[in-house]
């Protein structure tokens, strides 16, 4: 299974986002990674774990949302778009 590295979602191929030339990034999601550009290229982690707990919430109403941001704060950190953030600072 392959993952957002900006996003943590699971993706398929249909899923990839794309690089300037029109071909498949298979590092980034289409909803993160577009033209070769991050879709919000100034979100910070803080933002994108609040955005995707959100969604999951709106998937899994009835879930716990301090888990949700537990398992995200765990796991984004270490995805590349972050990783690469926290090394610059």
């Amino acid at each position: 299974m392959v993952f957002c590295n900006s996003c943590g979602k699971p993706m398929v191929e249909k899923e990839f986002g794309t690089n300037i030339d029109g071909s498949k990034n298979h590092d980034y999601c289409n909803e993160c990674y577009q033209n070769g550009e991050f879709t919000e290229p100034n979100i910070t982690l803080e933002e994108m774990i609040t955005k995707n707990v959100k969604k999951m919430l709106n998937k899994n109403p009835r879930a716990d949302e301090t888990m949700f941001t537990g398992v995200l704060l765990q796991s984004l950190p270490g995805l590349k778009r972050w990783s690469n953030q926290l090394e610059e600072e």
